[in-house]
């Protein structure tokens, strides 16, 4: 009995939680939705820049077919709903809500960038599929499995009428 009771400590101590992140988009065959660079898009983080606040931590979280709702597990480290995953990137609201992050590069240091204009549009930051022949913004299903190119995070830029994205230089 106290050999059981010994194991089951020592496993609790050193488990590590499912990263929440790793739970990527899958195409109709059930395999990981890659870019072109083998870069897969995470089903229950939000994709953000490079520059995402590390969180490191276990987070509890109740999933379900299209998102996640998750906060920090009690101060003894365990979750009293939900399943406890694990954030490497993400941020706490002050309500103790997590939202985990997936940092995505930057495209303008892959090249996707245009100077930004004397007076500048207004401006948000956006998640595209980026190639040679432009930049395509991210918002749906459709758009991830039709990427030819890269999935990149544009800081400052703007969506055009016709669906393209104009990613500028800082």
């Amino acid at each position: 009995m106290e050999i059981s009771v010994i194991l089951t400590t020592l496993f609790s101590i050193f488990a590590t939680s499912a990263d929440l992140c790793a739970d990527v988009h899958l195409d109709a065959s059930g395999q990981p939705v890659t870019d072109s660079l083998g870069q897969t898009l995470a089903r229950f983080c939000k994709w953000t820049g490079p520059e995402a606040p590390t969180l490191a931590a276990d987070v509890c979280c109740i999933i379900d077919d299209d998102s996640a709702a998750c906060w920090l597990p009690n101060a003894n480290g365990r979750c009293t709903a939900g399943v406890k995953r694990y954030c490497e990137y993400g941020e706490v609201d002050s309500a103790g809500g997590v939202v985990c992050l997936q940092p995505l590069p930057d495209a303008c240091k892959a090249g996707y960038c245009l100077d930004a204009p004397e007076v500048p549009p207004p401006t948000e930051a956006l998640v595209a599929c980026c190639m040679a022949g432009g930049c395509h913004l991210i918002t749906s299903n459709d758009e991830i499995f039709a990427c030819k190119g890269s999935f990149v995070s544009c800081g400052w830029g703007q969506t055009n009428a016709d669906g393209t994205v104009t990613c500028y230089d800082d």
